[in-house]
């Protein structure tokens, strides 16, 4: 993957769990499959197993909606990009009113570099929920996805006006602002970002990176601690980490992190 189609899987990876959430779940929902089809701790594989079983079950259509919603999702999370577009198609036959659809859709077709599709596609969607938050970031990751970043870092505003407590929001936006060399409104908002979910160990990876590329030793070096605490197999932290004991002199702690970075698969 590019770095940038990397930076949308990640996001993607917030983003369709916030749709996984706010979706509504199965009617009755007593068996192993329907739940796990609309569980959003589910791995992917069994999100999509699960779906598939409920969609093969003709006893209740109503539901299908829903489950092809969440096994596109299921598809996106997999990188399977075609058959969650396919899954969104078949939802939004279903119910031509349901937003998250036409957001998922968005956000599949903007990963394939259709990004005028998911710009339609999500504009949709803000057609339908001009409030919400969730589809005017939902715009921002595809803009940034094709390089508009002054669309994209509107878009971010926009929604963290529409909700201030979503630190994925801030921290989206304090993206851009650092690929832009504005470090101090980034570092504002990863600290904003940590302020809301203190146990969210992305901001810390971000600012302690920050930091690290500042030369800022002793801030970097507190971040990644925290991230190491929140994310114990977390290699790159490591090694940075010891690279930061080196140049600090604390060589003995340099030497057992550049280990551990090693024993959890870090390659120089």
């Amino acid at each position: 993957m590019t770095g940038r189609v990397l930076a949308l899987a990640v996001a993607i990876s917030a983003v369709v769990f916030g749709f996984a959430a706010a979706t509504l779940g199965f009617s009755a929902a007593t068996n192993v499959e329907r739940r796990a089809c609309a569980d959003r701790n589910a791995t992917a594989r069994d999100e999509v197993a699960a779906c598939t079983i409920v969609l093969n079950d003709s006893s209740d259509p109503s539901q299908h909606a829903n489950a092809y919603h969440y096994r596109g999702i299921g598809y996106l999370r997999l990188w399977s990009l075609d058959r969650a577009i396919a899954d969104f198609d078949a939802a939004i036959q279903l119910d031509p009113k349901f937003t998250y659809a036409y957001a998922a859709r968005a956000l599949a077709y903007c990963s394939k570099g259709e990004h005028g599709r998911g710009i339609e596609d999500v504009e949709q969607a803000i057609r339908l929920e001009p409030q919400s938050a969730e589809m005017v970031a939902t715009r921002g990751t595809c803009n940034e996805s094709k390089g508009a970043w002054g669309e994209a870092l509107a878009d971010f505003t926009a929604a963290i006006r529409l909700n201030p407590s979503n630190y994925q929001y801030y921290n989206s936006r304090a993206d851009i602002y650092r690929d832009h060399d504005n470090e101090r409104a980034a570092l504002a908002d990863y600290a904003t970002a940590i302020r809301l979910s203190p146990d969210n160990v992305a901001s810390y990876r971000k600012r302690g990176s920050l930091f690290f590329d500042k030369n800022e030793f002793d801030s970097a070096l507190a971040d990644y601690d925290m991230v190491i605490k929140l994310d114990p197999k977390d290699k790159t932290a490591y090694a940075a980490r010891a690279y930061l004991y080196e140049q600090k002199g604390d060589i003995a702690r340099a030497v057992a992190d550049l280990e551990q970075a090693k024993k959890l698969g870090w390659k120089n």
